[in-house]
């Protein structure tokens, strides 16, 4: 090998570690910032928490969504505008510190702090007027590093407030825009960055979601109409349920829930812990109506943030315990039995809270099992009870068939005053288990129908089915990529 060659050689290896020294640096840079929104939606959570009561003060709970997203963000100022549908235009409900305007003005001079904030607060934005009305009118975040030197910042504005530096974002439920949350200044005169920028759509989705609800709150409670408050979070209730079972190699997964005329809080999701672990939960919140959609909505975001942080299905369900029990009302308890399936090995490890047994019909047998490790309902009690909390470690096999359901299957009653009971779906499971997963749950929705001879359901109905089936490497691939796409 001749000396140049050799030389070649050492600069490539050079560069190599250089890139690969780069890389890791971006990833823990990731990780760290991965680690603080979660923990700061999970503080937002436990303050929204706070305010989970029988009535719920909109004005109020947006003063303490602005008060966190600033503090969190280290912003100088902030405000939050909501978007009037029927007129299109957006106007500020709070205000925090000197906040400028962000649209052009004509012929206005401020002497005061407190007569900037009245006029920021009377002032209607129309929807694409500005940095405000262009995010209502695309639902896309923004951020602006250089106030200075961006064409977006009408330079006039910054007569009244410098700005050095702003982010604005959406307040957005799926594709709807409830209104725009918007920070101007970093406390320590550093500029906004794409992190920063992150952290505040984690949080501005978490603030949609309460103003979302406690909006339908209260148009309810204005109208005194029982009815339209139970339609209403029925229909808050399905926007957290999963629009589509996931795909998984060697897996035919069926899911069914069914709200009842009273609102229980049913509740079911599946969580891609990482490529090779899927979270299967089921849940049955106690209370009805919006304050019981209010308690699903802290319990889904609670349990999406801690699943990913341990396989042990024992170990989330006490962190979930513990903000369930600390930032709700002594009344208010969730049974749910959480599992941790490893689609490579088919190793099922769940714990269970108070929940209904996991049923199991193994290809080789006839008779089921039925699976009800120790546990206590969330939210119930401190710690150190609900540390008997314990898992079970099922190994499955091709053909094995795994059904988890809530308590409104087995207590649907007739006209005659009898439950359905756990035996006769034991039955209905046995005569359709050679078929698929959605066959299973079909027969049990048409058999409880045929029992209860049209008698309305008095509670939800939840099942998840899957059966155990061959996988072929090819679907490996495709769900490490669909798993991947859904922690991001």
């Amino acid at each position: 090998m001749t000396k140049n060659a050799l030389t070649v050689i050492i600069f490539a290896l050079l560069i190599w570690i250089f890139l690969l020294r780069r890389k890791i640096k971006i990833f823990h840079q990731a990780i760290e910032n991965r680690t603080k929104e979660r923990e700061a939606v999970l503080s937002f959570l436990h303050k929204i928490g706070e305010r989970i009561t029988d009535t719920i003060d909109l004005q109020g709970s947006l003063e303490i969504i602005t008060n966190f997203i600033v503090e969190y963000s280290h912003a100088e100022s902030g405000a939050i505008f909501l978007l009037n549908e029927r007129e299109k235009t957006m106007k500020a409900k709070v205000v925090l510190g000197l906040f400028p305007p962000l649209h052009k003005i004509q012929g206005l001079a401020f002497s005061k702090r407190k007569s900037l904030t009245e006029w920021i607060m009377r002032d209607k934005i129309e929807v694409g007027e500005g940095i405000i009305g262009s995010v209502a009118q695309t639902g896309e975040s923004q951020l602006i590093v250089d106030a200075h030197n961006d064409p977006r910042v009408p330079q006039n504005i910054t007569d009244f407030v410098p700005i050095e530096t702003l982010m604005v974002s959406p307040l957005k439920i799926k594709d709807k825009v409830l209104g725009v949350m918007a920070v101007v200044n970093r406390r320590d005169g550093q500029n906004f960055t794409k992190a920063d920028l992150s952290l505040l759509e984690s949080l501005s989705d978490q603030a949609a979601v309460m103003v979302d609800t406690v909006k339908l709150y209260n148009q309810l409670a204005n109208q005194q109409r029982i009815e339209q408050e139970l339609r209403m979070a029925r229909d808050f209730q399905s926007l957290l349920l999963p629009k589509q079972c996931p795909f998984v190699p060697g897996l035919d997964i069926a899911a069914f829930s069914e709200p009842a005329l009273e609102v229980g809080g049913d509740y079911y999701d599946f969580i891609w812990i990482d490529a090779d672990h899927l979270g299967l939960a089921i849940a049955d919140v106690a209370g009805k109506g919006i304050p019981g959609a209010l308690v699903m909505s802290m319990v889904r975001s609670i349990l999406r943030a801690e699943s990913r942080s341990s396989l042990s299905p024992a170990s989330v369900l006490k962190l979930v315990n513990e903000y369930v029990r600390q930032d709700t009302q002594t009344s208010v308890f969730i049974t749910m039995t959480y599992a941790v399936l490893d689609i490579r090995t088919r190793v099922m490890r769940f714990a269970r809270a108070g929940h209904e047994p996991v049923i199991t019909f193994f290809k080789d047998q006839q008779e089921p099992r039925l699976f009800a490790p120790e546990g206590i309902a969330l939210g119930l009690v401190e710690e150190s009870i609900f540390s008997v909390t314990s898992e079970k470690e099922i190994n499955l096999a091709n053909g094995d068939l795994v059904v988890l359901y809530t308590d409104g299957v087995v207590e649907a009653m007739n006209d005659a005053s009898q439950e359905y009971g756990q035996q006769r779906l034991l039955e209905v499971i046995r005569s359709s288990r050679n078929g698929r997963a959605e066959g299973v749950i079909n027969a049990i929705i048409k058999d409880i129908k045929v029992f209860t001879r049209g008698i309305p359901q008095q509670d939800d109905i939840t099942i998840i089915a899957f059966k155990v089936c061959s996988p072929t490497n090819r679907e490996f691939s495709e769900v490490a990529s669909e798993s991947a796409a859904d922690r991001h």
